[in-house]
């Protein structure tokens, strides 16, 4: 939100194409962000927000050889973020050869202070595409990004996130339970569906272990969840 202000203020160049990915499973708050601000400023410029559709994914939540792609918390630690690669990644990259985009520069919008994902992408070519981050360039970190939000005159936006992430603290669980009851009630369904097609033990998208729909949510927070989906897709 931070890069598309400052690409109306001149100091981002506009970019050719901006492209989100439908996971088919993102935070409705994150659509209504979309709906209310940014979609409408990005269209004015020129460069309006594309959606890259989920149909473009290949699998859902478990990959071809069978194993879950969500990085669920097990009975001795915790999954890898695959599905980042294959819902957001994968998806984006046959977007833009579909839009006739097979070479260039992509930004990805990740902050100074989210050093152990930006470390792994700034400045690094993969095939025809060299990765970005202008934040880390301009030493921009998530509070100054707020700010420059927040001056503008935009409410702060929630995390870009699908509504049943396993990275979710119990704040951003809250959020889905007391507002979205509907996803809600999807997000205890699939945590009740890896558990019947899993092998390891028990698998759950709570941080604490247990079913979903039994957490305590409202408990006095421990360290926030780490962030794990590295690769900064949400938003390109």
């Amino acid at each position: 939100m931070a890069m598309c202000v400052m690409i109306l203020k001149g100091v981002l160049p506009k970019p050719d194409i901006v492209v989100m990915a439908d996971t088919g499973r993102e935070n409705p708050m994150t659509w209504d962000y979309l709906e209310k601000y940014t979609g409408p400023m990005m269209a004015e410029l020129g460069c309006p927000v594309e959606i890259a559709p989920r149909e473009l994914a290949k699998v859902d939540l478990h990959g071809h050889n069978g194993d879950l792609l969500l990085p669920v918390f097990t009975q001795t630690g915790k999954l890898s973020t695959y599905c980042s690669n294959e819902w957001k990644k994968r998806v984006v990259d046959r977007y833009l050869r579909s839009k006739e985009h097979k070479q260039g520069t992509r930004w990805l919008g990740l902050a100074m202070d989210e050093q152990q994902r930006w470390k792994k992408h700034h400045n690094k070519t993969e095939g025809k595409w060299t990765t970005v981050c202008p934040l880390v360039d301009l030493m921009l970190n998530t509070d100054s990004c707020l700010t420059i939000i927040d001056q503008f005159g935009w409410p702060e936006p929630h995390h870009s996130a699908c509504w049943m992430c396993p990275h979710k603290a119990n704040a951003e669980w809250r959020v889905i339970r007391d507002n979205h009851p509907e996803e809600w009630k999807k997000a205890i369904a699939i945590d009740s569906e890896i558990r019947e097609a899993d092998e390891l033990g028990g698998v759950f998208l709570h941080k604490d272990r247990v079913p979903l729909e039994s957490a305590d949510l409202d408990a006095e927070e421990t360290p926030e969840v780490i962030r794990q989906c590295s690769l900064g897709m949400c938003f390109v």
